[in-house]
């Protein structure tokens, strides 16, 4: 008889169920997205930060540019309004000297015309002069064309043309001399008329004259000048012209529509030369000038005024 040897017996071999299968690795696969999120989040903020920080950088600088662009643009306002008020005082300052140049031109403009027109009467008084002498140098000539057929009384003749000639030169010589002068209202040749105070000073040094200078303004009296007793009552200052009303010796005169510079003259008793009144400014209700007299009495005047 045989025998067979029977197996050994070991452990048991179970089969494979589910408390011995493989680990599960879902917890593994939900940390790496969160892992990976969360970097993602650190680095947007990050990020973020940064941005924030360099926009907070820029914003900075532009305030301070826009800062000191306000601060030039302030200074430069304000240099600008310095100057506009430095131009608006002298643009003041040129219509004041403006209106003083306007005003010493219109002056000046009516003492050219009153020279233009005594230049004018002077001219004319000197050409009807010369036609005078022409006229007796010619009558000379016929007289002397008459002589001449007279031999005996050629020489006396001839001395006495001479001795006329001289006297028409004489007469030509002193006319041109007065052609300097001025014909007063009253027709008499004037004194020597004084358009500054200088020339006023040099015929007051001459002596032969009183010189009184008066500044009247328009008034219901009469104002003193000199022995005189003068009221102004009108001016016309565009056309240059004036009235007043005058007392001498207890007599009232009125001058009307008088010139500026031409001599208003009237005669007191006794002096043989008349007084005179020259206005060397007319203005709105004012006029200034002089008065000239005589200083020296005419005796025949003086005895036939106390007869």
């Amino acid at each position: 008889m045989s025998f067979t040897p029977s197996p050994v017996p070991g452990p048991e071999k179970q089969p494979l169920g589910d408390d011995y299968s493989t680990p599960p690795t879902s917890g593994r696969s939900y940390l790496v997205p969160l892992l990976v999120l969360a970097a993602v989040v650190v680095l947007g903020l990050g990020g973020l930060y940064l941005y924030t920080k360099s926009l907070n950088d820029r914003m900075g600088q532009m305030q301070k540019g826009l800062e000191a662009s306000i601060q030039s643009q302030s200074q430069l306002l304000e240099q600008l309004t310095r100057r506009l008020d430095q131009t608006d005082t002298r643009h003041s300052e040129l219509q004041g000297e403006l209106g003083v140049a306007k005003k010493t031109l219109g002056s000046t403009q009516s003492e050219l015309q009153r020279a233009r027109q005594m230049a004018a009467d002077l001219a004319k008084k000197q050409q009807e002069s010369s036609q005078q002498l022409s006229s007796q140098l010619g009558q000379l000539a016929q007289e002397q064309e008459a002589t001449r057929g007279n031999l005996g009384n050629l020489s006396t003749d001839v001395t006495g043309v001479k001795g006329e000639v001289k006297t028409t030169k004489a007469d030509l010589e002193s006319t041109r001399a007065e052609l300097k002068r001025v014909v007063g209202d009253l027709g008499v040749q004037s004194d020597l008329i004084a358009h500054t105070r200088t020339d006023l000073e040099a015929m007051r040094a001459r002596g032969d004259r009183d010189y009184v200078e008066f500044d009247l303004r328009k008034a219901n009296k009469r104002q003193k000048v000199g022995s005189l007793q003068i009221q102004l009552k009108k001016t016309d200052e565009k056309h240059q012209k004036y009235t007043i009303e005058l007392v001498a010796d207890d007599k009232t005169t009125e001058k009307k529509d008088k010139n500026v510079f031409e001599p208003v003259q009237f005669y007191q008793q006794g002096f043989r030369m008349p007084t005179e009144i020259v206005v060397q400014e007319i203005s709105k209700d004012r006029i200034k000038g002089y008065v000239s007299s005589p200083k020296v009495r005419d005796a025949q005047t003086t005895a036939a005024n106390t007869k």
